[in-house]
């Protein structure tokens, strides 16, 4: 007696599909390769800086930033390909624009765009992206400027914020160091659902010899940060020296999104402020 076994006896190998841009993920074509199970990660993108003055070394001398933006959130689900429709639409979140600058009127700046929102087949997979930063709306070296961060996004849900909360610009003084802000709020992580940093409030500083600091901005926060489990979360950046005027920590610093490490192996963060998500699709056979 002979035994006919259908199919095949070998596993194909996992394999890790990487999305930067919009389409269609076509489950048919996995399925007849006989993988049985994906398991997907989105990441929102980053919001963008907002407006700010730059006089350029004439009039008030002012050299002011808008907050920056917040970074994407995060989100990991795990099922069957079986459970999937036909084809699963793919939206990969872009990144935030920067907002207008101008040289010497307030009302002339723009906010930061927001960040848009990574999914998978929406809503089995989605993360929203983070909040365009504030202008800066004054050139005073006295009067703050309300240049505050924009809020970090949040997994499983597609509307813009809900993660960390973005920093509050502080007041500067004529000659420094003025009351100083805060910094933007760590997103946490809990589970399969993170939360993107809050961006850094902007700073004002002023040109002339070296430039002078008048009010220093604030660090971004960490996105989808749990000190339980590092797998995911990206460490936001402090505030930077102006490469303009030379005035020390006026550039707000970036939020943070988050990593796909755990399907990509891969150290690089997504969503940060300014950065566009990405959308990561592990295949197995089980």
């Amino acid at each position: 007696m002979r035994l006919e076994l259908a199919g095949s006896l070998v596993r194909p190998e996992p394999l890790v599909l990487r999305f930067i841009a919009n389409q269609d993920f076509d489950v048919q074509n996995y399925l007849d390769l006989e993988y049985t199970h994906f398991e997907v990660i989105c990441i929102g993108a980053g919001g963008g800086r907002g407006g700010g003055i730059d006089t350029a070394n004439s009039g008030t001398l002012v050299r002011n930033y808008g907050g920056e933006g917040g970074g994407g959130g995060f989100h990991r689900v795990r099922g069957l390909l079986s459970a999937l429709p036909a084809l699963c639409p793919v939206v990969v979140g872009v990144a935030g624009l920067p907002g207008t600058s101008h040289a010497s009127n307030p009302t002339l700046t723009t906010n930061g765009g927001d960040g848009g929102g990574s999914s998978f087949n929406d809503p089995t997979c989605r993360a929203s992206g983070g909040q365009g930063g504030k202008r800066a709306q004054s050139n005073s070296t006295t009067v703050t400027t309300d240049a505050d961060g924009g809020d970090g996004g949040v997994g499983n849900r597609f509307i813009v914020g809900g993660g960390g909360a973005g920093g509050v610009a502080g007041t500067p003084t004529a000659t420094g160091p003025g009351t100083p802000g805060t910094a933007g709020v760590d997103g946490t992580l809990f589970q399969n659902v993170g939360k993107g940093g809050g961006g850094g409030a902007g700073g004002v500083g002023k040109y002339g010899s070296g430039g002078t600091t008048l009010n220093a901005a604030t660090a971004g926060g960490r996105g989808s940060y749990n000190p339980g489990d590092t797998s995911v979360y990206g460490i936001g950046d402090g505030p930077g020296v102006d490469p303009t005027s030379g005035s020390a920590n006026v550039v707000p610093g970036r939020a943070s999104g988050a990593k796909a490490s755990p399907l990509n192996g891969l150290p690089t963060v997504y969503g940060r402020s300014g950065e566009a998500g990405i959308v990561v699709v592990r295949l197995t056979a089980e």
